[in-house]
């Protein structure tokens, strides 16, 4: 009971103030899980040998990397979105689609899912496309990029003569039959009976329309994106001294893009230096290898943050103006 002159909280109250509790414990979570790992990784390995690999010869090997690979990344995402985009909207602005892409790093440093919904938005707000059809473009390329991903990593693992090579190979092929089928049963080839409503949502359009010269075109980009990644990672090893045969190389860039883009860390820090050390520890002393992981991560949120800012500065500042709008 309440006291006598004391109004009890409104329940309206409460709730707002409950739900903004949860949100900010949601966003703080990601930093402290990157903190935890780095300290714990840090407790291990020796932080003044990690501190005397960071050297001036490294960063004159590693900062021509850095920025061959954001431009040769930007331009695979700009030609990516290009690809399904043009389909949708009729018309092919490869140095818009780089802006809205470059605008979206900001926030997918913070988070993979912000940054694909700023895309989204970018798109509408944009290109013109209405919402159904700038989500499904997304959904699209995200898909087709995880496909590629997984398969690419069963491939190089199929390929490096280890005990996980069949396994590898047999998931590979699951793999290759499950993007097939999804293909069909979207251009309703298959079970054309069946889960019918779901298949003619609006979202899934792009996938539905896009024309297969132009999904194979898609698939061949988002391979190359793997590629560039491979390419920066192995210069950002070599600066360091480490040397990594490539199968392993290729294997190893697959699993730390899919740990990165898991929402459990910020920019993947702590993450990926895990990743580094336990993925490449025959190749390279845990020192060097957490040096090199360091240099990379930074790296990225330093070049992709300036890439946003500098090169579309207006856009990226609508995405962050907009940012409630994507969280829903």
């Amino acid at each position: 009971m309440a006291s006598r002159g004391v109004p009890e909280p409104a329940g309206d109250e409460a709730e707002p103030r409950s739900s903004g509790w949860r949100s900010g414990l949601r966003r703080a979570l990601p930093f402290a899980v990157s903190a935890l790992l780095l300290v714990g990784l840090l407790s291990r390995i020796d932080a003044g040998a990690v501190w005397a690999r960071l050297s001036p010869e490294a960063a004159w090997i590693f900062l021509p990397t850095l920025i061959a690979f954001l431009a040769a990344s930007l331009a695979t995402e700009a030609a990516s979105l290009t690809a399904v985009v043009s389909h949708l909207e009729g018309r092919r602005d490869g140095l818009l689609a780089a802006r809205i892409k470059a605008a979206s790093y900001p926030l997918s440093l913070v988070h993979y899912a912000l940054g694909a919904g700023a895309v989204a938005l970018l798109l509408r707000h944009r290109m013109g496309l209405p919402v159904p059809g700038a989500t499904g473009a997304v959904l699209l390329i995200t898909g087709v990029d995880l496909l590629c991903l997984v398969a690419t990593t069963l491939l190089a693992l199929g390929l490096g003569g280890t005990r996980a090579g069949e396994p590898a190979v047999g998931l590979l092929v699951a793999t290759v039959l499950l993007g097939v089928g999804a293909l069909a049963w979207l251009r309703g080839a298959l079970l054309p009976h069946r889960l019918a409503r779901l298949r003619e949502l609006a979202v899934l359009a792009p996938a539905r329309h896009l024309p297969l010269a132009s999904l194979a075109w898609l698939g061949v980009l988002r391979v190359a994106g793997i590629a560039c990644f491979a390419g920066f990672t192995w210069g950002t090893l070599m600066a360091f001294d480490v040397r990594v045969p490539a199968i392993p190389l290729v294997a190893g860039v697959c699993v730390l893009l899919l740990v990165s883009a898991l929402p459990i860390a910020v920019a993947g820090l702590g993450t990926v230096q895990l990743g580094f050390v336990a993925l490449f520890s025959a190749h390279g002393s845990p020192e060097a290898l957490l040096a090199a992981s360091l240099t990379l991560s930074f790296g990225l949120i330093v070049g992709r943050a300036a890439l946003g800012l500098g090169f579309a500065r207006e856009f990226t500042a609508e995405a962050f103006e907009a940012r409630q709008e994507i969280v829903r």
